[in-house]
């Protein structure tokens, strides 16, 4: 649409274009929905409304547009606000996803090895004419109380990471699976810095769309769910209302700090201060994409090691008996 409207097109000429070229039923049937609405009202917003499949937040900026004459620039900073969205998800979903779907799949292996290998190994213990003892016999007494309902166990295993990876495909299971994440160490400066990069991508848009720094302020609120983070966007809106400046709440506030802060204060006073803020979005999701390639590059190695010396200690703790019963035959 940005690329239309911009081209010098009607809105109602680039729906028609796209219902043309869409490439599916479902995708005309959305157009069909929005070419009948548009006709009627003459309004995007109002198209994307009865079509029912667009965010609330993605309809109320596009109204904004309309209303202020910046629909263009809004629909180019809506993709690229997506876009951004996009990628965010991503990099939590490799944040908390991953390491809980290879700790599954690591749990099932231990698991394997220790109720269908251990018992092949107590049997040729027996045909050697002795028994396990100590480690051995503890992981085959564990793997015999557990045989009945083994392959059972293993099979609720591996569908419990199927089922984790599919609630991360979608929102709702996203969400309950980060609330999950954020119990783990390290996951909530990660957290900190999704809800930083997700807040200076909006304010970016808002104050580029024409609207001020308190209707943006209040769409935050909204669009951000997690709860330190909302609370320290209350704290922020509180100074300001005692009188301090923007800029200075967001640092006091502790929702910027450093060169981030220094980039905000610095367009507060130049007059470029949604510039700053697609600045901040891109340095925050840049951050973001380090931390989290420099966590996976420390856990992937952690978690081989850690399975080779269970795996390794478990065999070892077999074959040396084991080799040395066989020696003295």
């Amino acid at each position: 649409m940005s690329l239309i409207i911009s081209s010098g097109l009607s809105v109602l000429d680039g729906l028609e274009i796209m219902k043309g070229d869409a490439g599916n039923s479902d995708e005309k049937e959305i157009l069909d929905i929005m070419l009948d609405d548009f006709r009627k009202t003459g309004s995007l917003s109002s198209a994307m409304k009865a079509s029912g499949v667009f965010p609330n937040y993605m309809t109320g900026m596009v109204s904004t547009g309309e209303v202020t004459g910046n629909l263009d620039k809004v629909m180019m900073r809506m993709e690229r606000h997506y876009q951004r969205e996009g990628d965010i998800r991503s990099s939590i979903y490799q944040a908390v996803i991953y390491p809980v779907i290879l700790s599954v799949m690591v749990t099932a292996v231990i698991l394997i090895l220790v109720i269908q290998v251990m018992p092949i190994f107590n049997r040729v213990f027996k045909e050697l004419g002795t028994t396990m003892t100590g480690v051995p016999l503890v992981l085959y007494r564990i793997g015999a109380s557990l045989s009945g309902s083994g392959f059972v166990i293993i099979v609720i295993v591996l569908i419990l990471a199927v089922v984790m990876l599919a609630m991360g495909r979608t929102d709702g299971g996203a969400d309950r699976l980060r609330a999950l994440g954020n119990r783990l160490p390290g996951i909530r400066s990660t957290r900190h810095a999704e809800a930083a990069a997700r807040f200076a991508a909006h304010m970016g848009l808002v104050l580029s769309s024409g609207l001020t720094v308190d209707e943006g302020l209040d769409m935050a609120e909204e669009l951000n769910e997690d709860p330190h983070f909302r609370q320290e966007l209350s704290d922020c809106r509180k100074m300001m209302t005692d009188g301090e400046s923007f800029s200075g709440a967001l640092r006091k506030s502790g929702i910027f700090s450093g060169i981030y802060a220094q980039l905000v204060e610095t367009g507060s006073r130049t007059g470029n201060m949604d510039e700053a803020m697609e600045k901040v979005a891109d340095l925050y999701q840049d951050e973001l994409n380090t931390r989290i390639d420099r966590r996976m590059a420390r856990l992937e190695p952690a978690l081989v090691i850690i399975v080779s010396v269970i795996v390794g200690g478990i065999l070892m703790s077999v074959m040396v008996p084991l080799m040395s019963i066989m020696s003295a035959l």
